[in-house]
């Protein structure tokens, strides 16, 4: 830290300036600021708005962009849904990609994605705690509101990071500092609880500090909002309830911090009422828009105005689309690179899960078969490909996308309610909330209670949220898995995960029982962090 580089990539951070007269553009625009030592640094408003800025694209943000040594591979963000079974990384040159097909879960064949999610989190942890323990140095050049406002954007980056180690680690070093030399590294892991006790707190500061907007994430231009910071929370404790800590007491909070954001009125469901069909649908209006009222969180992506792209249309279809020739026998896509196949495929079980009549399931809603390219020929796909991240004309052009990314939406906060009013025995409010997202889907409601109403929202989270990373999470929490309930029967059989016959397991046939075995629900300790850090002195169970 006593050579701080300052070269602050705002370019992929998430939205635009609060509290100064900064445009959107000057936001997203790169801004590389000169070199400067730590203890001139923080001396103008520029030098606490480019640190704080920087909390947006590090850590779990970046998960988005992170790729196991670089090249057209499966994201961060995808690595759970891939080991899972239920998504398919169709070229399977990644160790960890055939290691948990094959059912070989070691060290050496998942160390590469545990060093990448291990070292980005702690990025951003450390970049969070360089803010907090910097913050009273600006007293000079900001206002008492702004250094508020600042204070709940750090906490909020420093539990969303937490959160995501303790998800993927379990017990972690607690870190609260930004060090200042090699040796501070050195801290011991912390059980997983107390991690989220700190995460909780956190999470409760910046709510309660009446420093956060009670915006939408849009209106608010792209900063945290009140809202990001209850969804989280609930989401936190959602996980909190289940494996490995197993705090049962926390479902019922879950449903009150999700009751919170329902109650603020100032979220809803597109297309609450019914969606639409057809391009029109809500699901394609979430698609598009910069504006929706559904979304909490999204990465945002500008490439037109800034080059700073999504680049998940890439990996919306697979490479037999990039042979694809329209009829003047011109090809269609020239993705970056020349190179275009699916990594994250859905399976069967997925698809052939949904009933016919929801919405979601329907040609280009959350998936496609079909494409009719300019000339008017039709192709169609051997694989169902990801419609919410197709992006045409960047695809034609071969760029990367203008389309954001949704991390939160209402519809999750709803199952969210859901899952933690029938958990704490209140299974009408759990109804009333499961059936509006159905309602949206087109899709009959829901009267069960018990079991059947619990595997009832696990099912809607995978039907409403496939391409939003949520199925890991809810395989580790639950330590159930969900098998095959026929064919478009809308509904899925959530099993014990030893019992379940798990997807996607070519070495010994189409699904393995126990294919996945609970120790790998946690990823290993990195090894060169066990060599750093003296007092990692334990790698997680199982692993070997």
């Amino acid at each position: 830290m006593k050579n701080l580089y300052t070269y602050i990539a705002i370019a992929v951070t998430a939205g635009c300036a609060l509290l100064t007269t900064t445009s959107c553009t000057d936001f997203l625009a790169e801004k590389p600021l000169t070199r400067k030592t730590e203890d001139n640094f923080w001396n103008t408003r520029a030098d606490a708005e480019s640190v704080v800025n920087s909390l947006y694209f590090g850590g779990m943000p970046y998960m988005h962009n992170i790729e196991i040594s670089g090249g057209w591979t499966p994201k961060a963000t995808m690595w759970g849904g891939i080991t899972s079974g239920l998504f398919i990384d169709t070229r399977k040159d990644r160790t960890f990609t055939t290691a948990s097909e094959a059912g070989t879960y070691n060290v050496e064949a998942f160390d590469g994605i545990a060093l990448s999610l291990w070292n980005e989190l702690f990025i951003g942890i450390g970049r969070a705690n360089y803010v907090l323990q910097n913050l009273s140095r600006t007293e000079e050049f900001l206002t008492p509101a702004e250094v508020k406002s600042y204070e709940a954007q750090a906490k909020f980056f420093r539990a969303l990071n937490n959160f995501e180690l303790v998800k993927n680690f379990g017990d972690i070093p607690k870190v609260t500092v930004a060090f200042d030399s090699p040796e501070e590294i050195n801290q011991p892991r912390t059980p997983a609880a107390e991690i989220y006790a700190m995460i909780e707190e956190d999470l409760l500061a910046a709510i309660n500090s009446k420093a956060l907007q009670n915006l939408t994430f849009y209106q608010n231009k792209g900063r945290v909002t009140q809202a990001m910071a209850e969804t989280l929370l609930a989401q936190v404790y959602l996980q909190w309830a289940g494996y490995p800590v197993s705090d049962n007491s926390k479902y019922a909070k879950a449903a009150e911090m999700a009751q919170r954001v329902i109650s603020s009125g100032v979220h809803s469901l597109e297309q609450a009422a019914g969606s639409k069909q057809g391009l029109e649908s809500a699901y394609n209006v979430l698609k598009t828009s910069k504006d929706s009222k559904e979304v909490i969180y999204a990465k945002e992506y500008n490439w037109s105005s800034h080059k700073i792209g999504n680049s998940y249309p890439s990996r919306s279809i697979g490479t037999e689309a990039f042979q694809w020739k329209d009829a003047k026998g011109n090809g269609i896509f020239h993705p970056g690179g020349d190179v275009m196949y699916n990594c994250y495929l859905p399976t069967g079980i997925l698809l052939d899960s949904y009933a016919p009549e929801d919405i979601r399931i329907q040609e280009k809603q959350l998936f496609f078969y079909e494409y009719t390219d300019d000339t008017g020929l039709e192709h169609t796909l051997g694989n169902a490909g990801n419609w919410m991240w197709f992006d045409e004309e960047a695809l034609k052009k071969g760029q990367d996308s203008d389309y954001n990314m949704p991390m939160m939406r209402y519809a999750e906060v709803l199952l969210i309610a859901a899952e933690g009013y029938a958990k704490s025995g209140n299974e009408g409010k759990a109804r009333e909330y499961l059936n509006q997202v159905r309602k949206r889907a087109n899709l009959a409601p829901v009267t069960s209670g018990g079991d059947q109403l619990v595997q009832a929202i696990l099912t809607e989270r995978i039907h409403e949220l496939p391409l939003e990373f949520r199925i890991w999470d809810d395989i580790r929490r639950t330590r159930l898995y969900p098998e095959a309930d026929g064919m478009h029967s809308g509904t899925l059989k959530w099993t014990p995960l030893q019992q379940a016959k798990v997807q996607n397991k070519p070495a010994v046939g189409k699904t393995k029982v126990g294919g996945i075995p609970e120790y790998a629900l946690l990823w290993p300790i990195p090894r060169v962090d066990m060599q750093a850090n003296k007092e990692l002195k334990t790698q997680n169970p199982g692993w070997k």
